[in-house]
């Protein structure tokens, strides 16, 4: 076991093209920008000279630590190599002061090993789609509703934070490549401050709106409902069917406003696992 470097790129690329055991959740990274940004996140298990694994679990300025990337190579037994690989990585994700490690349950191969590897359910994410193009009226007329500045960023974290637990936070660097790369980034300001903001991007001709947050100090007043019908109205300008978002199983006032706004909930979901480093 050895951290990943950048010299591993191009075995990295082939892992992750080939392998039938493989997990992404890059969020807005490549791997090669997990390697790039996370020294002691990224690792690579070894035989010989041959890739036969890696695991990605950056360091993030957060108490929680997400697994990005899983991949195994075809010709190795998966539970020795993860088993190996996590225990390089919880060992790091402890002494830099993270105490837990999230990951989503998918695919598969990977449902049945979390289990084994000290992961147990934390919360479902459950997702909605809407299939039509209506907008319902908004009320909050006081809210300026507009595109973030680069310099606002700082504002929109902590706006963030305050709205969400810890295993949801976003970093800086993150929000910086969200603004860079989605396809709209909007936030409400009220009395000269910024108090909420939301994102959504397209993907093969699909909207998917991918955060909405309001203050603490100001929910409850119709501004999420502003944000929502802004951000839809940019999705569907360009063309995107359907809609979705994505929840948690038990945040029922954010159902009621998508349900509200047209959602339905498609059945499907998906798990958090959850483990302490």
């Amino acid at each position: 076991m050895r951290p990943a470097t950048l010299a591993d790129r191009a075995a990295l690329t082939g892992l992750t093209e080939h392998a039938r055991r493989t997990h992404f959740h890059l969020d807005w990274w490549s791997v090669e920008d997990w390697i790039k940004e996370s020294t002691s996140g990224a690792w690579v298990a070894l035989n010989g000279k041959q890739i036969a694994g890696t695991l990605i679990a950056p360091l993030e300025d957060a108490p929680i630590a997400w697994v990005r990337l899983i991949a195994i190579a075809d010709d190795y037994a998966s539970d020795d190599i993860l088993t190996a690989l996590f225990s390089v990585a919880l060992e790091s994700l402890q002494a830099a002061g993270i105490e837990s490690l999230a990951c989503l349950s998918h695919p598969d191969w990977l449902i049945k090993r979390l289990p084994r590897l000290g992961f147990t359910p934390f919360i479902d994410v459950t997702h909605y789609r809407k299939d039509d193009r209506s907008i319902p009226d908004t009320d909050a007329p006081e809210v300026t509703i507009r595109p973030v500045t680069p310099g606002e960023l700082p504002t929109v974290l902590a706006n963030d934070r305050a709205a969400f637990d810890p295993i949801w936070w976003h970093t800086l660097a993150s929000l910086q490549r969200i603004l860079r790369d989605a396809a709209d980034f909007i936030v409400a300001e009220l009395d000269g401050r910024i108090i909420g903001h939301a994102f959504s991007d397209l993907y093969s001709g699909q909207g998917h709106l991918i955060r909405l947050a309001v203050h603490p100090a100001y929910q409850k007043r119709g501004i999420g409902a502003r944000l929502l019908a802004e951000a839809l109205t940019h999705l569907l300008a360009a063309g995107a069917y359907p809609l979705t978002l994505n929840t948690q199983v038990d945040n029922y006032t954010s159902q009621s406003l998508y349900r509200r706004f047209g959602f339905h909930p498609t059945g499907d979901s998906t798990t958090v696992m959850m483990r302490k480093t």
